[in-house]
């Protein structure tokens, strides 16, 4: 008798607890259909994201008995961990009544993510749910943007660069720092791939090159007649360029594409600190709108960073 007894009361705690786990899963579903858009702002720029999903019947059930129901957001950035794991914060909404939920997403709204930026970086969302102390699994993820081919870029910077960096105009030598100061040999192979791109036909080698620089890039640039040596039949590539210099040899290959500009009737406040040899080129870029002064000042000993140089080269090829 006590067996039996033992064994009813085995059963009786089975067939309570089976509506039981079955009414915790019914109420716990997670979100589906994610979707994830890239929105702009009222300049245009690529700002903020919206996310939105489905809610199952059984989410929208309890909302509906006035059930208070959060909705979690996760956020993975490129390579990182989800917040999540990483014990980061996540953003909340209460859930309103409906089918379908929608939440826009700035750089406001992770306080670890600096700015978003669609072009550098890979953003992936996920979302659940959360009743009190529980909460639902994780929805599938849906990802936006795309992995950085690009580094270190100035925000200013990147729009301009990624559409350089599909035309083909970015070495690679240079993807990995672009704040960097450019040198010699970078600045002269990132306006050879300008070159070739505005003329659309593949630039000559030089017969002879330089003792210390013999790769194809210089060979053309040598040919296309922007760059000089230093003397002693060196070309010293690693060698930084002060923006006057710059703007000599953007001069020269504009000039040979049949864009000279003309020099301005304005001086910038510094004209005096301009070398004599790169004035007429200086103001003729200026003149282009290739190369710029800041608050009315050319600084034209400053080094140029490679952003600042490879914007120059995609500045060449929208020449109109």
């Amino acid at each position: 008798m006590k067996r039996l007894n033992k064994i009813l009361i085995l059963f009786l705690c089975i067939i309570t607890c089976i509506p039981m786990t079955t009414y915790a899963k019914g109420v716990y579903e997670k979100p589906t259909h994610l979707n994830i858009s890239i929105q702009k702002n009222e300049m245009e720029e690529y700002s903020h994201f919206t996310l939105s999903w489905s809610n199952p019947k059984s989410i929208q059930d309890k909302i509906n008995k006035g059930i208070p129901i959060m909705a979690e957001i996760d956020l993975k950035n490129n390579g990182d961990p989800w917040h999540s794991e990483a014990k980061k914060p996540l953003v909340q909404i209460p859930l309103e009544k409906g089918a379908k939920s929608q939440i826009i997403l700035d750089e406001n709204s992770f306080a670890t993510v600096k700015e978003f930026n669609v072009f550098l970086s890979n953003y992936s969302f996920r979302v659940r749910y959360r009743l009190g102390n529980t909460q639902s699994d994780f929805s599938s993820y849906v990802s936006v943007g795309l992995r950085p081919s690009l580094k270190n870029v100035s925000s200013w910077a990147v729009e301009n660069l990624n559409q350089a960096n599909k035309l083909g105009l970015v070495p690679n030598s240079v993807k990995s720092d672009l704040k960097s100061p450019i040198i010699r040999e970078e600045f002269a192979h990132a306006l050879v791939l300008a070159y070739e791109k505005k003329a659309g036909k593949v630039a000559s080698l030089s017969s002879s090159g330089f003792s210390d620089a013999k790769q194809s890039y210089i060979l053309k640039a040598k040919e296309l007649g922007f760059i000089q040596g230093v003397g002693g039949n060196r070309f010293n590539p690693k060698g930084k360029i002060t923006r006057e210099e710059m703007a000599t040899m953007v001069a020269k290959l504009c000039q040979t594409l049949g864009k000279e500009g003309h020099e301005s009737q304005g001086k910038f406040k510094d004209d005096g600190s301009i070398s004599f040899w790169a004035k007429e080129s200086v103001y003729k870029m200026e003149s282009l709108g290739l190369i710029k002064g800041y608050n009315g000042r050319f600084s034209p000993k400053k080094t140029s960073s490679r952003e600042e140089a490879l914007i120059v080269a995609y500045g060449i090829v929208n020449l109109k």
